[in-house]
Order: C-alpha cells, then sequence, then structure tokens
C-alpha cells in the first residue's frame, strides 16, 4: 500500500473515532512524509503539536494505521521546522514567568541566553560588566531577572534597579542627606544589575554617582550587569561611563526568526490553555515582526475572544479579531513629529499649541499625554521629549509624566484617550 492511499484510510477512521474540533485542529494538518519498513514517519508543525499527538492522540494514530494496513506499525512524529533551527523550549515544570526555563531560546538570542546563564552561575568569567542590548519587548528584563532570581537562590546579595529607580533613589539620598546609606546599599552587593540605562541619559548628577558605584564594584571583582539601548549610541552620556559598559561583554538580542516566533506562541498559547490551529500560529508569526510583547498581546486577545464565545477560534474568526494589527508587520516606533500630530488631533488642538506655554484646560491636557507618549513609549528622555514640546524644562515633563501615570489609575478618560492615541500610533 502506497503512503497516500495509507494515510488516506487511516484519516477516514480517525474522523470517527474523534470528535471534529480535534481533528481539524490536530490530524488534518498531519503530513505523512515516510512509510518503509512498517515504520510510517509523520510531520508536524511546531513542538506543541509533536507534543500533543504524542501524549494524547498516539493510541489513536496506532491503531487506525495498523486497522489500514493490517500490519503492525512504528509511527514517528516528527516536527517540519526542527530541521532548519534548534529551538530550545522551556521547562513545563517551571511555574515562575521570569527564569531561565521559561526564557525561548532561539538563533536570535542564544548568545545572550548563554551569556546571562554563565553570569547566573557566578562562576569565575573572562568579562565584566554584562551588558545585553536590543529594541523593546525582546527579553532583556526577562534574562536579567531570571539572573536576579539564579542568584537570590544561591544566597548571594543581589540588588535589581531599573536606571528610573536608581535616580530617584538618588535624588532622594541627596535631598535626605543619605549618600552613605545609598553608597552602601547600592556597593555591599555581590551583584549589581540595572534595567533600562539608557534612561540616565541627560542626567549629569545621576551619571557621576552611577559611575563610581560601578568603579567601586568593578574594582572590588563584583559582578555587574546592565540592559538598554545599543551602548555604541547613548547620546548625553558621558564618554567614560559608555567605554565602561564597552569594556565586558557586549551581546544583543534581535527579533526572532519565524521558528522561534512559532515556538513563543505555541509555549504561550499552552501557558494561556488557547487551543489554536497551525493557521493561526502562522498568522499571528507572520503578523507580528517587531517584539514579543504583541504576541502577548494577540493572544490576550484571542484568548479572550475563546472565552466569551465559548468555543474554538479558526483562522477568520482570529483574523477578524486582530484586525489594526496588520501595520506591526511594517512599522516600528512611531516619530516624534507623529506623536504630537495625532495626540492634537485626537484632542481637538493643534501642534503649535501644545508647543506653547498656554495653560488652557485642554492644551495642559495635551501637552501631559504628548510628553508621556514620548517619554514612555519612544523611550526619550526627559530632556529630548522637553526639547520637542517647545524647550520645556526637565521638570515640567517629569510632572507631566507623573500625572498621567497617577491619574491611569481612576481616570477612566486618560485611560481611554491614551489607548485610543497609542492604537492610532500602532503603539501595542
Amino acid at each position: 500500500m502506497d503512503i497516500k492511499s495509507l494515510w488516506a484510510r487511516s484519516l477516514e477512521i480517525l474522523k470517527e473515532e474523534i470528535n471534529s474540533i480535534n481533528f481539524n485542529m490536530w490530524i488534518s494538518p498531519i503530513e505523512p512524509t515516510s512509510y518503509k519498513d512498517n515504520s510510517l514517519t509523520l510531520s508536524v508543525e511546531g513542538p506543541f503539536a509533536l507534543e500533543m499527538l504524542q501524549a494524547r492522540l498516539m493510541p489513536n494514530l496506532k491503531r487506525a494505521v495498523e486497522e489500514s494496513c493490517g500490519v503492525a506499525t512504528e509511527i514517528l512524529i516528527v516536527n517540519k521546522k526542527s530541521a532548519k533551527t534548534e529551538i530550545h523550549l522551556p521547562s513545563k515544570s517551571n511555574s515562575n514567568k521570569y527564569t531561565f526555563d521559561s526564557f525561548i531560546v532561539g538563533p536570535s538570542n542564544e548568545l545572550a541566553f548563554a551569556a546571562c546563564k554563565q553570569f547566573a552561575d557566578f562562576s569565575e568569567t573572562d568579562f565584566n560588566p554584562l551588558y545585553v542590548y536590543s529594541n523593546v519587548g525582546l527579553g532583556k528584563t526577562h534574562l536579567l531577572l531570571s539572573i536576579h532570581g539564579s542568584l537570590i537562590k544561591q544566597g548571594l546579595k543581589v540588588k535589581y534597579i531599573t536606571s528610573e529607580r536608581f535616580t530617584n533613589e538618588y535624588i532622594k539620598a541627596i535631598k535626605e542627606k543619605k549618600t552613605e546609606s545609598f553608597r552602601s546599599e547600592h556597593r555591599s552587593c555581590d551583584a549589581l544589575i540595572v534595567d533600562d540605562i539608557q534612561f540616565l541619559s541627560g542626567k549629569t548628577q545621576t551619571q557621576e554617582g552611577f559611575f563610581h558605584t560601578f568603579n567601586d564594584l568593578y574594582l572590588n571583582n563584583k559582578k555587574i550587569i546592565l540592559a538598554g539601548d545599543d551602548p555604541s549610541k547613548l547620546i548625553e552620556f558621558e564618554a567614560r561611563l559608555t567605554s565602561r559598559f564597552q569594556s565586558g561583554l557586549v551581546v544583543d538580542i534581535q527579533p526572532p526568526d519565524y521558528e522561534t516566533k512559532v515556538a513563543i506562541i505555541e509555549y504561550k498559547a499552552e501557558k494561556l490553555s488557547l487551543n489554536i490551529n497551525s493557521e493561526i500560529i502562522d498568522h499571528v508569526a507572520q503578523l507580528c515582526q517587531v517584539n514579543i510583547r504583541q504576541i502577548e498581546s494577540i493572544l490576550n486577545r484571542l484568548k479572550a475572544m475563546s472565552q466569551l464565545r465559548e468555543e474554538p477560534i479558526d483562522i477568520d474568526g482570529a483574523k477578524s479579531m486582530i484586525i489594526g494589527f496588520d501595520d506591526i508587520k511594517i512599522n516600528n516606533k512611531p516619530g516624534p513629529s507623529e506623536v504630537l500630530n495625532k495626540v492634537a488631533t485626537h484632542l481637538g488642538v493643534s501642534e503649535e499649541e501644545i508647543k506653547s506655554n498656554s495653560r488652557g484646560a485642554q492644551i495642559v491636557y495635551a501637552r501631559r499625554i504628548s510628553s508621556f507618549i514620548l517619554n514612555k513609549d519612544l523611550n526619550l528622555t526627559l530632556s529630548a521629549s522637553g526639547a520637542l514640546l517647545g524647550n520645556k524644562n526637565h521638570a515640567t515633563v517629569l510632572n507631566a509624566v507623573r500625572f498621567v501615570e497617577n491619574s491611569m489609575e481612576s481616570d477612566f478618560d486618560m485611560r481611554y484617550n491614551l489607548q485610543k492615541i497609542r492604537n492610532s500610533l500602532r503603539i501595542f
């Protein structure tokens, strides 16, 4: 019996045994690839489908195939993507969100992953500091928190902090004349982990404090792990700092390739208990070209739709639910001028008014939202954001950002307007 006839007959048997939802989701996408010496090889797309078939449907497959050919048959299921690239899937036993076991490793991030693992082992290394850089949403914070958790488990004293919090604590220590306490806290640790280091840009006094903290830790052979933008492109940074950032090992994380995105989608879908077929997985993988957070956002939408409808999602339903994400494929961050234009249009003011010194309520409201998006979504410094807003000073922008942050908790209109503007800017 040829392989096509064998598989066609097997499918007829399986249709009678398996409900239509599971049949369409798991059985239909299978491709028979070889049949030799009573051994049938079946090919599937992705490790999630492979595991599902092996764990739950192998008895059905074996019974149907053996009934079709009349002899005992060995069945081998392979992942057709595995030949193209090696993807390391997270351990299912690990429930912590930010660990090395829950980080999916592919060609785009394997060097960064290996370097962070070595730091987390706290073994002797030939490099210090470790600097991890990438665009937003590609896993820097995940890796830093994985290092933090690993070192804590080893009983080491570790300090994880964002550069924004470092700045706030440093300013507070100066005001309250507690700089000695601040120094002791940050220099007595075995490892210092600083996230979003680019936000020290333009903060001369804080950079001075961080420089001395860095030097003290480095000279005492303490581990320093940093993450942020490309260190060679940091603006408004002292040269002596950027040179130190690049004196150890600098590794980057690139956007994931197709196979890695598929693995990520399958893993996150499983964590959400979301059943989606290979066609939907492919559509989401093709759609999301920028960062992993967009994948999470889409899957959360699909999960919500699945719960509301109480039925599996087909490709047409998925596409209708994620309309608006199509621009992701061709769009990165919007430009600052586009931000001002969208805010002005949505709130019914002009860009010139946003940049002016007018204290009109609607204009101030628009200026605050513009400040927030420029600083938080485009990662511009407070100084750079102020320059775009008509040369507003650092304090004015900071106060505007804090106002929006505080208002979002209780102000529905603020949340609504901010989301509408972000959607128009394709910020997800």
